[in-house]
């Protein structure tokens, strides 16, 4: 796919600063020049997600990753670049000129997979409405699926196999396929291949743009496994991936409700109830609970009543309280299921439910008092000693003075007693884990060489005219490690074009998702100066650094009795790099 030129580029990251964006998904408080703020892409208790409005980069001290406003709209939504320049245009009303026509051979290996699945979510419907699918409409008969919500959902149906053979008609390898999940390399040693799902009730898994991401899949007949997702893919992350968030998010409302299963959150969606979105496999994550708080303020949960139910529901939760989500559960008395109890009593009896449920410090205090009889002393310490552990959880005095009172009050236990139990375990801190320090891929080079570097390569990148200078002294072989180096090409290739560069520019010209976080936090990580003088002659030094490890490591990797004349040509030069100061 043809991509858009820098003028584009530029336009987009301009009308886009990378504080108003990440402020949409992070609470970002004013350092000193920079803002910080919680991580969104690992769990801390402590802010340490820097964002520069100066520099328009961020970088985490604590994870490591760093990038400009392009690669943090990528890593949050999961989107590939393209999608994320139609992200930020979209949300500042700039009309992106139009691209040429994509096939398998001119997009990216991310675009082919989302091709691959859109043709193969068309591939499955199509079965559907013809006779081989008979057994599962059938089914969805059963589970009184109405054909508006089986187009809406885009369901559909496997047979024995057939996608594979139609995707590598139109263009796409058995290696893209088998990485994007979509068929399975055969074990006979005859290079065959099949289709990973086969026979099942197909339900196309969107992401948040409405494109299709991944797939479930439910047997039809007997065979196991019941349910089966798509493996994990670079456009599949089922950790960060809710069904039916496509269409929740269009709801206008607050509040979210969290259902089980691709067939609840159908049902509901029939019965009105648009704002439905459910997890994927059999656990909801911290990331998810993370995501779910861009689009409301409150969640209520419905989980099935069994006792897998409840002990979903219990850790979702804690999951959905964390990433600071109001979470309320509701309960479905004389039904598994929200579809079996809309089908039993109703939609409006749905909405009473819903009206009437609990805050989930209440549920789980209902939960566990059913494990204990509380008219025996020794039972009812446990119980409260387990209340106490679900109280401290809570982030205020507040919160907990408020369920304390009314939970003492309804299980007849002392608050005088339980506040002080509580208050006994204040002052204890969490472990926290060390900050994950980075590895360096490359033996010798030093903390001062890597800081020189980075100085060296952001003041190419941020000045023209020091550029120039810096490349009268320095070659880029001289930069050892091939980030370095190749942001050093990066930069003076764009000059040499006459274009007007800044380092957040530079880290969107890198192609690989790898090198613009290295790249980010290359240019995240220096100094300010007080003058173009000050940076001058800083810039004198660190060339120094460079170029004297540069000749250090040509004379201790070279063997002087086949390559004599290269010994000496280094040995030299670093003799004249010591007698003179270097001067920009």
């Amino acid at each position: 796919m043809a991509g858009y030129s820098q003028d584009v580029l530029e336009d987009l990251r301009q009308g886009n600063d990378i504080i108003d964006v990440i402020s949409q998904y992070v609470q970002l408080k004013s350092a000193g020049a920079n803002h910080m703020g919680l991580c969104p892409f690992h769990n801390e208790k402590s802010p340490s997600f820097s964002v520069s409005s100066q520099k328009q980069l961020f970088h985490c001290f604590g994870c490591g990753v760093s990038g400009n406003v392009f690669s943090f709209v990528m890593k949050i939504e999961n989107f590939a670049f393209l999608d994320a320049i139609k992200f930020l245009a979209d949300r500042i009303n700039y009309n992106l000129p139009p691209l040429g026509s994509a096939t398998p051979e001119n997009i990216t290996e991310k675009n082919q997979m989302y091709e691959a699945y859109k043709l193969a979510a068309r591939y499955y419907y199509d079965i559907l409405q013809e006779p081989q699918g008979r057994a599962a409409t059938a089914y969805l008969d059963s589970r009184r699926i109405t054909p508006a919500a089986r187009r809406k959902f885009g369901l559909g149906v496997s047979l024995q196999g057939g996608l594979g053979d139609m995707l590598m008609q139109k263009g796409y390898n058995a290696e893209l396929l088998t990485k994007a999940g979509l068929i399975m390399q055969s074990t006979r040693g005859d290079n065959g291949h099949f289709d990973r799902f086969r026979n099942r009730l197909m339900f196309p898994i969107f992401d948040v743009s409405g494109k299709v991401i991944g797939f479930g899949g439910r047997m039809l007949g007997g065979g196991q496994p019941k349910y089966m997702n798509s493996p994990e893919t670079p456009i599949f992350d089922k950790s960060r991936t809710l069904y039916g968030l496509n269409y929740a998010r269009l709801a206008k409302t607050d509040t979210i409700i969290l259902v089980e299963g691709y067939m609840d959150v159908i049902a509901m969606y029939q019965a009105g109830f648009t704002n439905t979105v459910a997890a994927l496999g059999t656990a909801f994550t911290a990331n998810a609970a993370r995501i779910l708080k861009r689009y409301c303020k409150q969640t209520i949960l419905l989980f099935d009543g069994d006792e897998a139910g409840t002990k979903a529901t219990l850790r979702a939760t804690g999951h959905l309280y964390t990433a600071g989500l109001a979470a309320k559960v509701a309960t479905l008395p004389n039904a598994k299921d929200p579809d079996e109890f809309i089908i039993n009593y109703g939609t409006q009896a749905l909405i009473e439910r819903l009206k009437v449920a609990e805050d989930f410090v209440e549920f789980e205090a209902a939960i566990a008092s059913k494990k204990y009889n509380l008219d025996v002393s020794v039972q009812k310490i446990a119980f409260q000693n387990e209340i106490s552990e679900i109280l401290k959880r809570l982030n205020t005095p507040i919160e907990r003075d408020t369920y304390l009172r009314d939970i003492s009050a309804k299980y007849g236990i002392d608050q005088a007693a339980m506040k002080e139990h509580i208050a006994q375990g204040e002052g204890e801190q969490p472990y926290v884990p060390p900050p994950r320090q980075r590895k360096r891929e490359f033996i010798g080079i030093t903390k001062g060489f890597a800081e020189a570097a980075s100085h060296i390569l952001h003041s190419m990148a941020h000045n023209e005219d020091i550029c120039g200078r810096i490349t009268a002294h320095l070659e880029a072989e001289m930069l050892i490690e091939p980030i370095y180096i190749k942001l050093y090409e990066t930069i003076v290739a764009a000059r040499m074009q006459g274009a007007q560069i800044t380092p957040a520019d530079v880290v969107t010209f890198m192609q690989d998702a790898g090198d613009q976080n290295a790249a980010a936090e290359i240019f995240t990580h220096v100094p300010e100066y007080e003058s173009t003088k000050a940076q001058i002659d800083a810039l004198g030094q660190q060339i120094y650094t460079v170029k004297e490890l540069y000749y250090g490591k040509i004379i201790g990797e070279t063997d002087q009795t086949t390559d004599f004349d290269k010994f000496i040509d280094a040995s030299t030069e670093r003799n004249k790099l010591k007698m003179h100061k270097i001067s920009l």
